[in-house]
């Protein structure tokens, strides 16, 4: 549901932007024809954009969520998936009452069908009360036209019916009301109507909605009352029948009516010209607001939960002489520069036997200071793999002789590192595992496919729910040639049967369409961090 939530505001963001710009540019334009596609475009882009799934950040990366290091290990960041939050509420919903168990979000999506059903009756009782007037009354035949004869009722017209007092049919104005209702007949203003009384369902808790469709009302009855004085050339008679029926009232708002009011800024259009060279300009400002609105329907790009490690906590109680910095003008450097920092680790870090035994690979990310002096301190493990391998990690790195320090202003200072180190097994027989390739792999139906194929198969464990468990379990796997998922294993846990049911949902993914490397398909890594919390 709060997909529909995301919808309602960028589509009503999108209707802000193109209304503001109707406002700024043009209001008093004569350009009535050019208003009136511009509603429409402005109604069919505001409802379907945000459906469209419209992401700006696709130039960069399909998915979201990736982890970003400063390494000095190339090609070691591996890919990794949007988080899926699994929720489990460890309280008895059975016992609460109905209304006890509705979220506060949950109201508000009742509250809005609410708004949604009564505004559709409302529009239905409308188009009711149109079909009794045609069934009671009699018409006659106009070539195209259907004339409705209904005593002392203002003229009006609605799809390929005029409405009109049957005792005034001989009246001198007759033939120029009847021009006006049929330019609303031919140029088939009535489905504008019914269009925007849709976007007012859909946007019935919106102002701007209401605003909007009595706006393009208006302009229906700008467009007939400029085609009706281009007919008769005559200006001054036909502002005298205007005026003579402004104080008639209206009729079914979902119908066009020639004593429509606001009769000033119809007299006031009616003597407007047109100004070609100021309105070219002004195409610019659709532009640009047709710019604003992609940009305000792209997907927003989710940010991971950052938290405070307790290096952060030492460095915000440290003074400014010891500070630690996690970017400087002039970084750290090892002796020798990468290719002899990269030669150091493969030489020195060993396999750990349990490791190679249970098949467990992976990345172990490290962490450390570069001190003034550039020896190494605080070297500790920021997420690894176990068997072994995090403390071969933290033995090779704490043994590594002295790197020539950062430089910030000129001065030496204590830099911050994160080293990520690829404990990986033979896969000869397999063929290399890539992280990033041209054609990543795609799960069937695609990124949203798979959050929700792994929210509805993971089942919160109920010792976590009893024991109030919760945080980020990271799985990683391989997607096969053949689309298969493969070498699925845990990067980092939090127990009580999270993990174990993460890798079982995972391990019974269907198949992928496989990744692609130069036109052929390769095994592709991923990473998937899965996320259980308790309501």
């Amino acid at each position: 549901m709060n997909y529909l939530l995301i919808y309602l505001i960028q589509s009503s963001i999108s209707l802000t932007i193109f209304y503001i710009c109707y406002e700024l540019l043009f209001k008093r334009d004569v350009y009535f024809q050019f208003v009136r596609y511009y509603f429409l475009f402005a109604i069919l882009v505001s409802v379907f954009l945000p459906l469209m799934n419209v992401n700006l950040s696709q130039t960069i990366a399909e998915n979201y969520n990736f982890p970003i290091y400063i390494s000095p290990v190339p090609d070691l960041v591996a890919y990794t998936l949007g988080e899926v939050t699994i929720y489990g509420n460890y309280v008895d919903e059975a016992n609460l009452a109905w209304y006890e168990q509705i979220s506060g979000f949950g109201f508000i999506i009742i509250t809005y069908l609410i708004g949604v059903l009564v505004s559709t009756l409302i529009f239905l009782a409308r188009i009711v009360q149109l079909s009794r007037l045609l069934l009671k009354y009699r018409n006659s035949i106009s070539k195209k036209l259907r004339i409705i004869n209904i005593p002392d009722i203002p003229a009006f017209s609605f799809l390929n019916y005029i409405f009109i007092d049957g005792d005034k049919v001989n009246n001198d104005d007759t033939e120029k009301i009847i021009a006006h209702e049929k330019v609303h007949i031919e140029q088939k203003h009535s489905i504008d109507l019914i269009l925007a009384e849709i976007f007012v369902i859909i946007h019935w808790f919106n102002p701007l909605a209401h605003i909007l469709k009595s706006k393009i009302k208006e302009n229906h009855e700008f467009i007939a009352d400029r085609n009706v004085v281009g007919m008769y050339s005559d200006s001054i008679e036909y502002s005298r029948i205007l005026i003579e029926n402004s104080s008639i009232i209206n009729t079914n708002i979902l119908t066009h009516n020639f004593s429509y009011s606001l009769l000033k800024r119809r007299l006031f259009m009616i003597k407007r010209t047109k100004n070609p060279q100021l309105f070219s300009l002004k195409l610019i400002g659709v532009l640009i607001a047709v710019s604003l609105v992609v940009f305000a329907c792209s997907d927003p790009v989710k940010d991971t939960d950052v938290n405070l490690d307790q290096t952060t906590e030492k460095t915000m109680e440290q003074s400014i002489e010891d500070q630690i910095y996690n970017d400087v003008e002039s970084m750290p450097e090892y002796p020798g520069g990468m290719d002899k920092l990269i030669e150091y680790l493969s030489e020195n870090i060993k396999y750990p036997a349990i490791a190679k035994d249970n098949d467990v690979e992976g990345k172990v990310f490290v962490s450390f200071v570069v001190q003034k002096d550039g020896t190494l301190s605080d070297v500790k493990i920021k997420k690894g793999i176990g068997s072994g391998c995090d403390d071969e990690a933290v033995r090779v790195i704490s043994q590594m002789p002295d790197w020539t320090p950062g430089y910030k202003d000129g001065k030496a200072v204590n830099v911050s590192y994160t080293l990520p180190i690829v404990f990986k097994l033979d896969t000869k027989d397999k063929g290399d595992v890539f992280t990033v390739v041209e054609e990543m792999p795609v799960f069937p139906g695609g990124s949203k496919k798979l959050l929700k194929y792994i929210a509805d198969n993971i089942k919160y464990p109920e010792k976590a729910k009893k024991d109030k468990v919760q945080g980020r379990v990271f799985i990683t796997f391989v997607v096969e040639k053949d689309g298969s998922v493969s070498d699925v294993k845990l990067l980092r846990g939090i127990g009580s049967g999270c993990d174990e049911e993460s890798m079982r949902v995972v391990r019974n993914m269907p198949n992928w369409t496989p990744g692609k490397q130069r036109g052929k398909p390769v095994r592709v890594q991923y990473n998937l961090p899965i996320k259980f919390q308790l309501d």
